[in-house]
C-alpha cells in the first residue's frame, strides 16, 4: 500500500504534468472566424521588429505555467532583420537610406568589448532567433538545425515533452528522434551543435540567471575550434541512410568529398571545399541551390569575374529552369527575384552595405574561387562580405587546394560564430602530363613512357602523370634549344659548341621571334590536331598577343561543313540584336571569321556579347583552338583536352615575374575532361628559351600559395560603416583575416588576466600608513630608473663595439 501511495504522490506532485495546468488557458485562447475575405488574406501585416518571451512561474508550485510576450521597440536595433521592408523595386539592391543588417558574430551594440563575450554571443542568438519560421496561414514552417522541434499532436502541445523530453511520463515518442540521434553519432567531425533540450534549458533559465550575477571568471570562454577537418579517406558508407532523399538527384555517383559536403549542408552547417581543378566542386553549389528551393529560401552564388558568372547563369538556367535563376553583374541584371542569384562579389558587398531586403530570404552564400582573396586589389572584398553577412546565412567556400585551409576556415567560423567543416581532396580525377615544346625532335626520342603527346614532333615530357620530374629529358631539351653539344657528340678534340648560354639566345632571338610569329602556332596546332589533342586552350598574358597568335592561324580550318553551319547560325542569331552599324565593327567582323574556322579569342577587351558567344561555342565543342588570357581559367568550367602556355612570365601590374605555382595549377587544371580523357596534356612553349629546372619544378610541383589577408581600410568602407551607427570600424578591423591569430588568442589572454587579478587580490593589503601615500610614486620612480639603466648599458655596449671595430680597421691599414 505504501508503494501505491508513493506512486500516486509522485505522479501528482513530483513528476511534470503532461499538459499545461493553468486553468486560465481556455480564456487566453482566441478563435479565428471561419469567414475569411480575400482582402483579409492578402493584407500585409504591419512589420514588427520582433518579440521577446519571458517564462512565468506559478507562485505556489514554482513551475513554469505561462510565457509573457512583449514586443521589441523599433528603435532598439534598426539593423534587425525584422525591421520594415523597403520598396519592392529595391528588393534586390537596397538603397543608400537603408543601413546594413546585423552582421553575424558582431553584437547588436557594435562595441562588443572583450570582457563580455557571453553578452555578444547572446546578441548573436537573439539576432538569429528573431527570424520568422512559420508564415501567416501555415500550420508549420522551416526549422533550422538550431531551431526547437515541437511535436505535432492531435490535442494541445505538451510543453512537458518539449521541456523534459522522454523523461515525462506518458509522453508520446516523436518520429525522427532516432534518426536524428543516429545522424549525430555518425558525424565523424567534432563540434556538434547543442541538443534541443539544452537550448530550452537556456531559454527558460535565462531570466533566473540574469537575476543571479555570476562571477567574471565564468564569462571567459576557452579556446574553441570552429573549423573541423573531415577525413575523406575513411569513405562514407552510410551516406544514403543519413540522407535518404536528396534534394537533387545526380546522374552519377557522388565522390566522397561531395557526399560529405551534401551531408553537412543538410544539417545546416557551413563548409569549405578545397578540391583540385575539375574535381566537381560545382556539385556542392548545385545541391545548395536545390536545397534552398526545397526550403523555399534563396541561394546567392558569387564569383570573382563576370565570365564565370555568365557561364554559371547559363548552366544553372538549364539545370533549374530560367525562371529560378537570376544574374546581377555590372553589365547584366535579370530576374532579381529568382531563388538563385548569381553575381560578382562586389555586387554582394553593395547589397550588404545597402541593406537589401533579399538578404532576409537567403539561406546559402556560395563563394566560388575564394582563393581569389589573395588578389592585392580585390581581395579585401571577400573579407568585407564574410564579415558583413547576417548570422542566419550558411557559408559555402569553394577553392582550389591551398595549404592553410583550416586556418582560413577557423577565421570564418570565429567571425560568424558558426562551426565550419573543411573538406579537401588529395589528387586530381584526371592526371596531368607536362611537356616542353621545342619545335624539333630529340635524337634520343621525345619522351619517356607512352604519354598522350609522345608522338608529336618537338614535345618533350618533363613530368609524367605520377608527378615525377624527368631531369634528363629537360637537359636534352635545353641542349637542343641552346645548341649545346654533349661530349660524346663533339667527336674530336677541337670540336666546340656553336653557341651556348645567353649568347645563343641573343644570336637567334631575331630568327626565333620571326618563326614564332609565322609558323610556330601553325605547326603546333597542326600537330595537336593530328594527335587528337584538340580542343586546346592557349594562355597568353597579353590581349594584343592573343589576337596576333589567333590571326596567325588564318590558313587553318578545324570545322567540318556541318559544324561551320552551326557556328554561322548561332553567331548570326546572337548578333541579330545589334544594330547594322554595330555588326560591322572591326572586332565583330574579325572574330566572326575566326569562329567559322573553329578559332576563338577570349580576353577582357572583347565586347561582352562576343565573350559570351565564345564561351557558349567552346562549351558546345565548336571552338577547337582558343587563345585566352588568365581570366578564362578563373573557375570557368570549360575543360579542354590540352592546355598550352605561350610563356611562363607575366606582368602583374608592377613588374614582370614568373607564374606562381597556384596560378600555373589554376590554368593547367583546364586540361583533362573528366569521363572523356585518361590524362590531360599541358604544353609549355620553349622554342626560344627553356626555363631552368628549378623554376619548372617549383612551378609545376610546388606548393600552392597560402591564403593571406589583403584587408585594408578604404574610404567606401569607412563611409558605409559610419552610416550604421551600431557598427564600429574598429570591430570590423578586429574581425579581418589578418587579425584572426590575435583574436583567436583573446580568450587565453583574458583568462590569464583574470588569473593575475586573482593573484593580486590574494595578496595581503599594505598595512603601513606611512607607505600608502608614497608607494605608487616609488614604483614609478623605480621603473623609470630600471628603464634608463638598460638604455645606458645598451649605448655603452654600442660605443665599445664601434671603438673596437675602428681599432681593427686602423691596424689592418
Amino acid at each position: 500500500m505504501n508503494d501505491g501511495i508513493l506512486g500516486v504522490v509522485e505522479q501528482e506532485f513530483v513528476l511534470p504534468r503532461p499538459a499545461i495546468a493553468n486553468p486560465q488557458l481556455s480564456h487566453a485562447q482566441r478563435l479565428v472566424s471561419p469567414r475569411l475575405w480575400l482582402h483579409d488574406v492578402l493584407a500585409r501585416p504591419a512589420p514588427r521588429l520582433g518579440t521577446t518571451l519571458a517564462m512565468v512561474r506559478d507562485p505556489v508550485s514554482n513551475e513554469y505555467c505561462a510565457a509573457a510576450e512583449s514586443e521589441i521597440p523599433a528603435e532598439a536595433n534598426p539593423m534587425s532583420l525584422m525591421r520594415a521592408s523597403g520598396r519592392p523595386e529595391t528588393y534586390a539592391t537596397g538603397t543608400a537610406a537603408q543601413v546594413p543588417f546585423q552582421p553575424g558574430g558582431i553584437g547588436a551594440s557594435g562595441g562588443g568589448s572583450a570582457a563580455a563575450p557571453a553578452a555578444a554571443d547572446a546578441d548573436d542568438e537573439r539576432a538569429e532567433d528573431e527570424l520568422c519560421t512559420v508564415p501567416s496561414g501555415f500550420d508549420r514552417g522551416l526549422f533550422g538545425v538550431r531551431a526547437m522541434h515541437v511535436p505535432e499532436l492531435d490535442g494541445s502541445i505538451d510543453l512537458a515533452l518539449v521541456r523534459y523530453g522522454a523523461a515525462a511520463p506518458g509522453s508520446p515518442v516523436v518520429d525522427g528522434d532516432s534518426e536524428a540521434g543516429a545522424g549525430a553519432e555518425a558525424d565523424t567531425a567534432a563540434g556538434a551543435g547543442p541538443s534541443a533540450d539544452s537550448e530550452i534549458d537556456q531559454l527558460v533559465s535565462a531570466p533566473s540567471a540574469a537575476r543571479a550575477p555570476a562571477s567574471s571568471a565564468q564569462h571567459v570562454e576557452g579556446r574553441r575550434e570552429w573549423a573541423h577537418v573531415v577525413d575523406v579517406t575513411a569513405g562514407f558508407a552510410n551516406f544514403h541512410q543519413l540522407v535518404p532523399k536528396l534534394a537533387r538527384a545526380f546522374p552519377f555517383e557522388l565522390d566522397v568529398f561531395q557526399k560529405r559536403a551534401v551531408y553537412h549542408l543538410e544539417r545546416g552547417d557551413s563548409v569549405f571545399v578545397a578540391a583540385h581543378t575539375s574535381a566537381g566542386k560545382t556539385v556542392v553549389a548545385e545541391y545548395a541551390v536545390a536545397l534552398s528551393q526545397m526550403h523555399m529560401t534563396k541561394t546567392i552564388y558569387t564569383s570573382p569575374i563576370k565570365a564565370l558568372s555568365n557561364q554559371k547563369f547559363n548552366d544553372f538556367s538549364l539545370t533549374f529552369g530560367e525562371d529560378n535563376v537570376g544574374i546581377l553583374t555590372g553589365d547584366v541584371k535579370m530576374r532579381p527575384e529568382a531563388s538563385c542569384l548569381i553575381m560578382t562579389t562586389e555586387v554582394l558587398k553593395n547589397m550588404l552595405y545597402r541593406g537589401a531586403d533579399v538578404l532576409r530570404d537567403v539561406e546559402f552564400v556560395v563563394f566560388d574561387e575564394c582563393h581569389y582573396i589573395n588578389d592585392i586589389e580585390r581581395g579585401v572584398v571577400w573579407e568585407e562580405v564574410i564579415i558583413m553577412l547576417p548570422q542566419h546565412v550558411s557559408v559555402i567556400l569553394l577553392s582550389a587546394t591551398v595549404p592553410n585551409t583550416k586556418e582560413f576556415a577557423e577565421w570564418v567560423g570565429r567571425t560568424k560564430k558558426r562551426d565550419i567543416y573543411v573538406i579537401s581532396t588529395f589528387k586530381r580525377p584526371v592526371p596531368l602530363e607536362h611537356y616542353l615544346y621545342i619545335g624539333k625532335s630529340l635524337d634520343s626520342g621525345t619522351g619517356s613512357g607512352t604519354g598522350a603527346g609522345d608522338g608529336i614532333k618537338g614535345l618533350v615530357k618533363i613530368v609524367d602523370q605520377t608527378g615525377t620530374f624527368n631531369s634528363n629529358q629537360w637537359r636534352e631539351a635545353y641542349n637542343a634549344v641552346n645548341k649545346v653539344q654533349t661530349p660524346a657528340a663533339r667527336g674530336g678534340r677541337g670540336a666546340r659548341p656553336a653557341a651556348s648560354g645567353h649568347g645563343a639566345l641573343r644570336a637567334g632571338s631575331r630568327h626565333t621571334a620571326e618563326r614564332q610569329g609565322t609558323t610556330l602556332w601553325v605547326n603546333l596546332a597542326s600537330n595537336l590536331q593530328a594527335q587528337d589533342l584538340l580542343p586546346a586552350v592557349v594562355f597568353t598574358f597579353s590581349r594584343k598577343k592573343c589576337e596576333e597568335q589567333a590571326n596567325s592561324l588564318r590558313n587553318l580550318d578545324f570545322l567540318s561543313d556541318s559544324r561551320r553551319s552551326q557556328v554561322h547560325i548561332f553567331v548570326e542569331r546572337c548578333l541579330k540584336r545589334l544594330k547594322p552599324e554595330d555588326r560591322a565593327l572591326p572586332q565583330i567582323v574579325a572574330l566572326r571569321a575566326l569562329l567559322k574556322r573553329g578559332i576563338g579569342i577570349h580576353h577582357s577587351g572583347l565586347l561582352p556579347i562576343l565573350k559570351e558567344i565564345v564561351e557558349l561555342l567552346f562549351s558546345r565543342g565548336l571552338v577547337f583552338c582558343l587563345f585566352a588570357t588568365e581570366t578564362f581559367a578563373m573557375g570557368v568550367n570549360m575543360p579542354a583536352r590540352c592546355v598550352v602556355f605561350s610563356a611562363l612570365r607575366k606582368h602583374d601590374g608592377q613588374s614582370f615575374r614568373d607564374l606562381l605555382p597556384g596560378e600555373y595549377t589554376q590554368m593547367a587544371g583546364r586540361a583533362g575532361r573528366r569521363g572523356l580523357d585518361k590524362t590531360g596534356v599541358v604544353v609549355i612553349n620553349a622554342v626560344s628559351d627553356v626555363p631552368d629546372s628549378v623554376t619548372l619544378h617549383s612551378m609545376i610541383l610546388g606548393t600552392a600559395t597560402r591564403l593571406e589577408s589583403q584587408f585594408r581600410l578604404t574610404y567606401t568602407m569607412v563611409l558605409n560603416l559610419l552610416r550604421a551607427k551600431q557598427l564600429r570600424v574598429e570591430e570590423v578591423i578586429k574581425r579581418s583575416f589578418g587579425e584572426s591569430a590575435s583574436q583567436g588568442k583573446a580568450p587565453e589572454h583574458e583568462r590569464r588576466m583574470l588569473e593575475v587579478k586573482a593573484q593580486l587580490d590574494g595578496f595581503a593589503a599594505i598595512g603601513c600608513p606611512i607607505c600608502e601615500d608614497d608607494i605608487a610614486r616609488y614604483y614609478q620612480t623605480a621603473s623609470s630608473l630600471r628603464r634608463l639603466t638598460a638604455r645606458l648599458h645598451a649605448k655603452a655596449a654600442h660605443r665599445s663595439l664601434a671603438e673596437s671595430s675602428g681599432t681593427a680597421l686602423a691596424a689592418g691599414a
